[in-house]
Parts: structure tokens; C-alpha cells; sequence
């Protein structure tokens, strides 16, 4: 947005409007509308073109009929008749695909087509078909003949019909030959499993299969078992001594200790029954101890050596002899117990393989008699479907028909389409969504930006002002000059901000021969050149304006002064700086124009003279401006920023390109020159991030004054003292700021930057 330099009685735009629904909104719909503003004429010839197109081609395009027939399948009693086997198998999908084949649609254009000339055929019309949950084929034709129309959808439905009639005696046909082959393949099959089954009962003499398996199973359980038996017993033989078995510790089948005959009379004499394994371990551990009791209980009446003791104790001899001897007996009978259950033992793993084989040959036969048995239950059933699926078939007429037509061919009077309102929408939307696009890229492919805080990111260097945007319809008989306007405008106060940060800064004493400069032409360089210079002479600073572009300056234009007799002049030596140097109605401000163009710029702006003229200047004025072309392709600048301060920068928001200002920067930087800061130009005031400096400076100037503050202005305004002066000061004599001219000189305005003439620099 832009505003008029000369107006400020008006609110300017955000004043009173919330702040943060301002900001919100235009942040984030800005860049979009900016790209649709600057580019509207592309879109509108996108839009009206692919319009005009689809107007053309719906204008174009004949009238269209629509004839429809409907197909409806045949009724549930045919579903349970043979007819199903065929049909059923059938989705809706393959019927549609069979009903819009391209060898269905073939006949019908072929049935139709006879009888007509090579030079009067139609062409096969749009075809579409449709199914319902009620089973309704709906066959639809769409032509630009109506009675075409109607005559193809009717064939249609009669050609399918047909078709489905032919392609189910074919299918009878060839069912029958196919199921009648498989029923003689499956009675071969059948004979040869038959044979097969006879001829594994005779080789393995079965009877009844199934339970000599299982008498095998028992016997090689009742082995194993009798295996595990022995083992047990042999391990505890092993394990037990001769007198745990006498004593019948240990209770096992055949105990060699338990020998039955009665306990034998022993005497002195007998010495060999004594160690028969007759004796009774048990009864001679009794006779041991009751010997050993009388010897105890005679033996207080009776003397060691009587005859009686003496035989007593031959007894007890005796007796533990027997003892010992039937304990030997009873280990020599275990021994041979083990030997023998060893040898029983040792011939029953052979016995245990041999009935573990047979029993795996009974599971083995079981399990052939069994695939035998099934095998042929399975092919006796087979047999038995085919030959009942044959008798069905054999009841199917190929006349019976599974569809029926509904409904024939019946075509609108009025015509179906085009839908000429819908081309020509989708023409309009067609051309937008292209248009867009073409914007969009557009809008990608162009480096410019138009915020001050992308900008000074961009070229890395820090901002100094920001000057707004200004109308050009409101100087456009004259140029934009700040003794023209109103004192309090946006446009005054962005640069008194650019004055106080030169003036204000640590180093702004020393900064006083500054040249300002740009990327390319039309940066509204000349206009801040001429404005600056005007903002530092009303400070009351001396102020000397030099316009260094000796190619195309027209500062002079300014202040309505001719071109000749300036710095060209002063550079060759035809004039003194005093006499090229002119007075302005501005206090404290002088100008030296460009003067004639010469054919050698470069050369006389890197001359000696422009030295010399540096140095006489210094003494003179507190502050030089130099006006330089710019850089992008003219290296005058260069020639005279050596014996200067510092360089201005100026980048016009949202029309400079980037890389060119990139190249600038980084081509000052490589000579050495001091970058003072950029000076961003022509930023629209509507801008978010300019959205505050607008905000309160309307809020500032354009509230209403109340009564009490008028009272404390006329009191304010009384005439004061005017205080002593040193000596030797005077002074300065009140400027009054001049209005428009009457008569102004006409020159193009700059667009959108604030300078007139300048727009080609």
C-alpha cells in the first residue's frame, strides 16, 4: 500500500483496527496476494484463454441422445437345475466384461451396419452398462443419433442373448465330452485300486488286519515289560549279600535262601549235613544263641573245663560252622541266580527286535490296506458324481435362456449432453489451476524480498532506515522533495530516523563524506540522495549535495537548475569548485550539479582533481553526499570511494533482486570500501513488519487534540525571551518551506520508491 506525501489529515491504514488481527492476518495471506497483484494479468489471460477454448470446443461439440435397454436374469427356478452349474460360476463382474467385449460389440456393429453404404456407417457410439441388486443389466448407449442410439442398445441386448445361448451349448458340449472322458479315466483308476487291494489281502493272508496289529502290540509289550523285570531283579542280587537274603531282607522270586526242608539232626559225627543247604539259617542263629545261654547260665555253677562245658562249647563251634557254611551256599546260590537271569535277560532283546519289526510291518500293512481301502472309496465317489453331474447335464436344452430382456431399446427426445456448462467450468478452473501455477513458479524463480528483516539477513549488513512506499500519482508534475510535503509525514520522519542514526553513532562525526549507491537502476537511490541531503542541512548542518553519476545524473532536476557547469567541469579543470558549487533555497544545503557528459567519466572521477577536490571540500562543509551510478555494471563508484567516509546502500523492497545486490555488496566489500548500512526503500506501509512504525504514527498525529491540551499549547506558544548569543554568532535566519512551484519542470515519477526522474537508476 502507498500513501500521499502531502496528505496526513487522513487516517492512515491500521489505525483503530486491532493490532493483533491485523498482523495475523496479513502475515500470513500477504505474500499470496502480492504474488496474484503483481502477476494479475497473467492469470486473467490464463483464465480467459483456457475459458474461451472450452467455449469453443462446447459450442463445438454435436448434441448427444441416450437410448437405454436393460437385461434381467432368469427366474430362481432355473437356479436349481443343471443350468446353475454353469452360470453360477459366473460373477456380475464377467458378465459386465463379457456384455462390454469387444467381440459382443463387433457383432452388433456388424448386425447394424448391414445393408448401409461404406459412406454411411456409424461409428460405435459411448457405451456404458450398469448392474442393480434387483439382477437388471442396464445397457446404455450414447450417440449423437437417436434412432442409432435406440436401434444399438436393442441389438445389444438381442446380440448378448445370443451370445450367452451359443456360448452355453459350447459349454454343454464340451462339458459332456469332458466329464465322460474323466468317468472312463476314473473306471480304470477304480478296476486298477480294486485289483490292487484283492491282490495285498491274498500276498499278506488278511483276515483281519486291524487286530493281529494289535495282539503284535501286546506281545512286544508283555516282552519288554518281562525285560524290565529281569533287569530289576538282576541289579538287586547284585546289590544284596548273603546274609540279607537268608535273613529275608530281601524278598525276590527264586531267593536261593529259601531252601524247605526241615532243619536235619545234626551230630557230632555228621560233619556233612552240617553244611547242607538243608539247614535253616534262622533256626541255627536260634540253636547258636541258646547254646551260648546255657554256656553263660552253667557257667557260675560250672567250671570251664567239666566235661558238659566243654561240650557246650563244641556245639556253639559247631553251630557257627553251619552258620558260615549256609551263608557261603546262599551267596554261591545267588551268584548262580544272577548267571541265570543274565542268560534269561540276554535273550530277550532279539526276541523285542523281532516282534518290534513285525509289529512295524502290521502298522506298515494297516497303513497300505488303509490308502488301499480309501483310494478306492475315494475314486468309487468320484465315479458316482460324474455320472450324476452327466445326468444333469443331459437335461440341460441349450434353448433355455438365463437372461431376458427387460426393456429395449427406448432413446430421450431431448438430448443427453454435452454438458457445454461443465466443459466450459472445467475450462475455467483448468485455466486457474494453471494460471496459479505459472504465478507460483514465477513467484519462486524471483529472488526479490520485501521485508527489511529477510533483506538485512540476506546481504548481511545492518539497516539504517527504512523509507516507505509513496504513491507516485501524488508527485507527478514535479519530483519528490521534503520542502514540497507536509513537515510530519511518514516519508520525513523515515529519514530524520536515517539522520539520527548517522549523527547519533559512535562514529558519526568522522562518517561525513558519504556516497550513496545501488544494485541497479530504479533503487530510488536519487530521490533518498537529494532527501538525506536536505534532512542533514535543516539540522543545521553545512550540506553539500554532489551528483557523481557525470553518466545520466539529473539531481539538477531537483532544483529546477540546468546540467551544465557542475563536477565534469570541475574534474577537467574548466571551474573552480567555488564557482561549480550553487545556493539552494534550502538553508545550510549547496549543490554541485553533474555538469556536461563527458566521454571519459571513469578517468576523471579517479584523476588527481577529484583528490584536490575532496580536500578543499573537508574545510568547507560539515557534510558531503556524493549521488553515484550504479554498481551493477559501472565501476565510476569505485573511482571516488577511496577518499571517502562510507557507503549508503539502497535496495528497493520487493523490486530488487537479491544476487544483483549480493554482487554489489560483495564487489564494495573486495575494493575495501566501509558499508556505513542499507537503506531499504519503497516498503509498503501495509507491510506486517512495517505494520507498527504505521500504527503509531497515525495514532500519533491523527487523534483529535482535547481542550486542556489546547490550553497548554497556547500557553507553550507565548513569545519567549530570545536568549544572548556568543559572540560572533548570529542567528540562523527562520526557513520557511517553500510550496510546489508554479511552474515545474515535467519528468517521469519513479515508481513506487519516492524518486521522479530517477526511475532508470
Amino acid at each position: 500500500m502507498k500513501y500521499g506525501y502531502s496528505n496526513y489529515s487522513a487516517p492512515l491504514p491500521g489505525y483503530g483496527t486491532s493490532l493483533v488481527d491485523r498482523i495475523n492476518l496479513y502475515l500470513h495471506f500477504r505474500r499470496y496476494y502480492r504474488m496474484i497483484a503483481d502477476r494479475w494479468l497473467l492469470l486473467v489471460i490464463s483464465v480467459s484463454l483456457s475459458t474461451a477454448i472450452g467455449g469453443w470446443v462446447a459450442m463445438n461439440k454435436p448434441d448427444q441422445f441416450r437410448a437405454t435397454a436393460k437385461l434381467m436374469s432368469a427366474p430362481k427356478m432355473n437356479q436349481g437345475s443343471a443350468m446353475a452349474l454353469f452360470e453360477e460360476s459366473i460373477s456380475v463382474d464377467a458378465q459386465m466384461g463379457i456384455i462390454q467385449g469387444g467381440t459382443l460389440i463387433n457383432r452388433v456393429q456388424q448386425k447394424l451396419q448391414e445393408g448401409l453404404s461404406s459412406s454411411n456407417k456409424f461409428v460405435i457410439p459411448s457405451l456404458s452398462v450398469g448392474y442393480d441388486k434387483a439382477g437388471i443389466y442396464t445397457l446404455t448407449v450414447v450417440s449423437t443419433n437417436s434412432d442409432y442410439a435406440a436401434r444399438f442398445a436393442t441389438a445389444w441386448a438381442d446380440e448378448f442373448i445370443e451370445f450367452k445361448r451359443q456360448q452355453r451349448a459350447s459349454t454343454i458340449s464340451t462339458s459332456e465330452a469332458l466329464i465322460t472322458r474323466d468317468i472312463i479315466a476314473k473306471e480304470q483308476k477304480l478296476n486298477q485300486a480294486t485289483e490292487a487291494f484283492a491282490d495285498f489281502k491274498r500276498r499278506n493272508n488278511i483276515v483281519d488286519i486291524r487286530d493281529a496289529g494289535l495282539r503284535a502290540a501286546a506281545k512286544l509289550n508283555d516282552v519288554k515289560n518281562e525285560l524290565q523285570s529281569l533287569e530289576t531283579e538282576i541289579q538287586i542280587f547284585r546289590s544284596a549279600n548273603a546274609e540279607q537274603l537268608a535273613s529275608g531282607g530281601v524278598n525276590v522270586k527264586g531267593n536261593p535262601a529259601e531252601v524247605t526242608t526241615a532243619r536235619p539232626t545234626v551230630t557230632d559225627d555228621d560233619t556233612s549235613n552240617r553244611f547242607t543247604p538243608g539247614s535253616s539259617y534262622t533256626m541255627l542263629r536260634l540253636e547258636q544263641r541258646r547254646l551260648q545261654t546255657d554256656y553263660t547260665n552253667r557257667l557260675q555253677v560250672l567250671k570251664p573245663s567239666h566235661p558238659y562245658m566243654e561240650q557246650l562249647r563244641r556245639r556253639i563251634t559247631d553251630t557257627e560252622t553251619s552258620i558260615a557254611a549256609t551263608l557261603e551256599i546262599i551267596d554261591e546260590g545267588r551268584k548262580a541266580q544272577i548267571r541265570a537271569l543274565e542268560i534269561k535277560a540276554g535273550k530277550l532283546p532279539a526276541v523285542i527286535e523281532e516282534m518290534t519289526e513285525n509289529v512295524q510291518n502290521s502298522t506298515a500293512l494297516l497303513g497300505d490296506y488303509s490308502r488301499l481301502e480309501t483310494e478306492q472309496q475315494i475314486l468309487n465317489d468320484g465315479l458316482t458324481d460324474l455320472r450324476a453331474r452327466l445326468s444333469k447335464i443331459a437335461t440341460v436344452s441349450s434353448d433355455t435362456d438365463t437372461f431376458d430382456v427387460y426393456q429395449r431399446g427406448i432413446a430421450d427426445d431431448l438430448p443427453f449432453g454435452p454438458n457445454r456448462p461443465g466443459i466450459v467450468g472445467t475450462a475455467f478452473g483448468a485455466g486457474l489451476v494453471i494460471g496459479i501455477a505459472v504465478l507460483w513458479l514465477l513467484a519462486k524463480l524471483d529472488d526479490r524480498l520485501e521485508s527489511p528483516e529477510q533483506i538485512e539477513e540476506a546481504l548481511e549488513e545492518p539497516i539504517m532506515g527504512q523509507l516507505p512506499e509513496v504513491d507516485k500519482r501524488h508527485y507527478k508534475d514535479g519530483y519528490l522533495v521534503l520542502n514540497r510535503m507536509k513537515s510530519h509525514t511518514m516519508f520525513a520522519e523515515s529519514l530524520r530516523g536515517v539522520r539520527s542514526t548517522l549523527l547519533l553513532s559512535p562514529e558519526g562525526s568522522s562518517k561525513r563524506f558519504i556516497a550513496v549507491t545501488s544494485a541497479v537502476p530504479g533503487d530510488g537511490k536519487t530521490t533518498f540522495t537529494t532527501n538525506f541531503a536536505i534532512t542533514l542541512a535543516n539540522s543545521g548542518n553545512r550540506t553539500l549535495l554532489i551528483d557523481a553519476d557525470l553518466r545520466r545524473g539529473n539531481i539538477n532536476g531537483y532544483f529546477e537548475q540546468p546540467l551544465e557547469g557542475g563536477l565534469a567541469e570541475v574534474l577537467n579543470g574548466k571551474l573552480t569548485p567555488r564557482e561549480a558549487i550553487r545556493e539552494t533555497n534550502i538553508p545550510n544545503l549547496s549543490f554541485m550539479r553533474a555538469g556536461e557528459r563527458p566521454t571519459n567519466p571513469s578517468e576523471l572521477l579517479i584523476g588527481p582533481n577529484t583528490k584536490e577536490l575532496i580536500r578543499e571540500l573537508r574545510a568547507e562543509f560539515d557534510y558531503v553526499i556524493f549521488d553515484c551510478p550504479p554498481l551493477t555494471a559501472i565501476d565510476d563508484t569505485f573511482s571516488i570511494a577511496a577518499y571517502l567516509d562510507g557507503i549508503f546502500f539502497v535496495v528497493r523492497a520487493g523490486k530488487t533482486s537479491i544476487r544483483f545486490a549480493k554482487m554489489a555488496v560483495q564487489t564494495i566489500r573486495q575494493r575495501g570500501a566501509p558499508i556505513l548500512g542499507l537503506i531499504v526503500n519503497g516498503v509498503p506501509i501495509d507491510n506486517p513488519y512495517y505494520y507498527y512504525t504505521t500504527y503509531y504514527y497515525a495514532s500519533y498525529y491523527h487523534r483529535p487534540i482535547k481542550q486542556d491540551e489546547t490550553a497548554t499549547l497556547r500557553k507553550t506558544s507565548a513569545p519567549k525571551k530570545t536568549p544572548a548569543l556568543p559572540p560572533g554568532m548570529q542567528m540562523p535566519e527562520r526557513v520557511q518551506q517553500p510550496g510546489p512551484p508554479k511552474t515545474l519542470p515535467a519528468a517521469p515519477a519513479e515508481d513506487a520508491t519516492g524518486s521522479g526522474p530517477d526511475s532508470g537508476r
